[in-house]
């Protein structure tokens, strides 16, 4: 019975360490991926800050000759 307790003990011990550097993988991958998206991000051009044409989303089309609608 000791051999097999120390064996399940081994097992044990060696799958914790696996999980370990699983664990530190993955945040080492997501600390680099919100790295490189923020640096992205800082690169990206600012919007103009003066109202541009057509920028409110319930402007009709300019539609050069379309005939007006009328509700019934």
């Amino acid at each position: 019975m000791t051999i097999l307790a120390s064996s399940q003990t081994l097992a044990s011990a060696s799958s914790s360490w696996l999980f370990t550097g699983v664990g530190v993988l993955v945040v080492a991958v997501l600390l680099c991926t919100f790295w490189y998206g923020s640096r992205r991000a800082a690169r990206k051009p600012t919007p103009p800050q003066e109202p541009q044409p057509r920028s409110d989303s319930w402007q009709t089309p300019d539609a050069a000759g379309a005939p007006e609608r009328s509700d019934p």
